[in-house]
This record gives structure tokens, sequence and C-alpha cells, in this order.
């Protein structure tokens, strides 16, 4: 009851406003106390409420202890030094819609008391600029001070925002930022750029170009495109980027299919060119043949088979 009435991190691990704060040590030693009190083992043979009550007063002495080491660290200690990368991020799944990336750092040999690292932090980029430059940062995980590694998985719903950013745009990578994190701030980034754009399949393709003439699209072929539709010689220089209506993803040709390449809706296929037509060959389009027209006898004409035929009837 104490502990739930308690307003201040000092109140809920037993000590007095109007004395000095206590020390890292002595608020550590009175949070081991009361964990050992609070402890659910110890309050299983009673009653629900009092079960429910116990689960309540355990979390709010490790949230007290939790703002007491903060509030210490604020004025007597500085942020940690920068995180150092263990080595290059390893692709664990490159499945579409399962793909998994690794990233680890070297943790420190010994904790350094001036600046201790509490846990790690990784953020990425939901959003990306047309030139690429990322923006709109989030926390992605908060992993503990003796992880060194984090997976980046596509079916984690914030993580999969992050990984489809870089798809959009086609990035060649995607950066990833980890920080050591204590209650003064967080450290400086150590950045991890995972290769994106050309290590997945369904990410690349062909651009497309816009025909002035009927305004239409047809994928580059080069420095010069025949319009697929009014077979007009379109330049290098009427390439456009065409843009998802659905994801905002860009769209390429695979072949001749026009697909975006974030949520793979196909959006049409080309027209094929017309081939040209060859000496001594057949024409490309013939004309359908002529119905014969019925042919009639003049009235003194007689039936070639002799006596007339029908009656000697005359045709």
């Amino acid at each position: 009851a104490r502990i739930l009435a308690a307003e201040s991190p000092e109140e809920v691990l037993g000590f007095c406003q109007d004395v000095a704060a206590p020390s890292e040590e002595e608020f550590t030693q009175a949070w081991k106390r009361l964990v050992l009190v609070l402890h659910p083992d110890k309050l299983q043979r009673l009653g629900e409420g009092v079960r429910e009550d116990g689960a309540e007063a355990l979390h709010r002495v490790h949230r007290a202890k939790e703002e007491l080491r903060k509030r210490a660290q604020e004025v007597g200690v500085e942020v940690p030094a920068e995180p150092v990368a263990a080595g290059p991020p390893r692709c664990l799944d490159s499945a579409q819609a399962r793909r998994k990336y690794e990233v680890s750092w070297v943790l420190p040999g010994s904790q350094d008391p001036n600046r201790p690292v509490e846990s790690y932090e990784i953020w990425g980029p939901r959003y990306f600029s047309e030139h690429g430059d990322p923006y709109d940062w989030v926390l992605l995980a908060t992993v503990p001070a003796l992880q060194p590694q984090f997976v980046l998985v596509e079916e984690a719903p914030t993580q999969q925002d992050v990984m489809w950013a870089a798809d959009r745009v086609l990035r060649p990578t995607l950066p990833i930022n980890v920080h050591a994190v204590n209650g003064r701030g967080q450290s400086a980034p150590v950045t991890f750029e995972l290769p994106w754009a050309d290590a997945f399949p369904w990410l690349r393709g062909t651009p497309s170009v816009l025909c002035s003439q009927c305004f239409k699209m047809s994928s580059c072929k080069g420095q010069w495109t025949q319009c697929g539709h009014c077979q007009a010689s379109v330049p290098a220089e009427a390439r456009i980027t065409a843009r998802c209506s659905d994801c905002q993803g860009e769209m390429l040709w695979s072949g001749s299919t026009l697909r975006c390449t974030c949520c793979l809706r196909v959006y049409g296929k080309e027209v094929p060119q017309p081939q040209a037509w060859r000496p001594g060959t057949k024409p490309m389009h013939q004309s359908p043949a002529a119905p014969q027209r019925p042919r009639f006898h003049s009235g003194n004409q007689r039936n070639r088979s002799g006596g007339g035929g029908h009656n000697g009837q005359r045709w």
C-alpha cells in the first residue's frame, strides 16, 4: 500500500524527500530488498487482489530504480563512446517479404564508470528524398548492454517501413544507426550501410521514356528508343521516373512488363514493334480475297450436255 501511494521514486524505494538524494549504491540496495519481498513466488498463495497489487508495486519499484539511475547519470557521467562495428552487415535471408540483415558491434572490454553503457538503440530512416537523402529516423529496437548484434527483419512492421522506404527510391544502400545509451544521452552513431537495390532481383529493371508524339511510355533501349505505339524515335533525355499509385514505389520494365518494384503490381505490357517487310516475302498484311461473282449464261446458250438438260430449258 505504501508503494502504490508513493508519489516520487524516492518514496517508492523508502527514502524521504527532505533528505539528501540517495547514492546509486543506496537506492540499488533498497531496490534489491523490495524485489525479494514482492517476488511473485512469495505472493502466489495469497488472494488474487493481493497478487495484482504486488505485481503493480513491483513494476513501480523497477521504474523508480531506473528513474533514480537516470538522474544520477545525468549529473555524474558523460554519454558513452561511439560503438565500433564488428564487421560488415550480413544478409541472412534475401527472399522476398522475408529479408533479414544482421549488424554487429564490439562490446567494450570493461565498463567505463564515467561513460557507462546502459543499452543500445537501433535507428533507421522511414523516408528518403528523391535524391536518396534519409530523414524521419525512427527507433527500431532497444537491446541490452551485453547484446552485440541486431537482426533487421521484414516481418516487423516498423522495420518493414524502413526497408520499403529504400525499395521505393531504389537506394543502393540502407543506412542503419546504432547508438550506445545511458542516462545522460546517446553516443555518436556507428552507421551500417546495408547493400540494397542491387542485392534483390525484383528491384532491378529498365526505366521508362515518354514519347512526345503520342505520350506513351516505352522501356528505354539506349540513346534512342523506338516508340512501340507511334514508331517515333524517343531520345534518352525523355527518361522519366514513374511511381506506383498504391505504394509510390518506382515502376520499371522487366522484359516487356511494366511493374512496381516495391509492391510488384503489374501496370501493363509493352506493345511489340511491327517487323519490317522484306522483298521476296509475303506482305505483312494481306487483304482478304474478293469473293467470286456468279457466272450467268446468255439466253441462247444451251447446256453442253446436249438435249438442253432440265427439260431443255434455256439458261
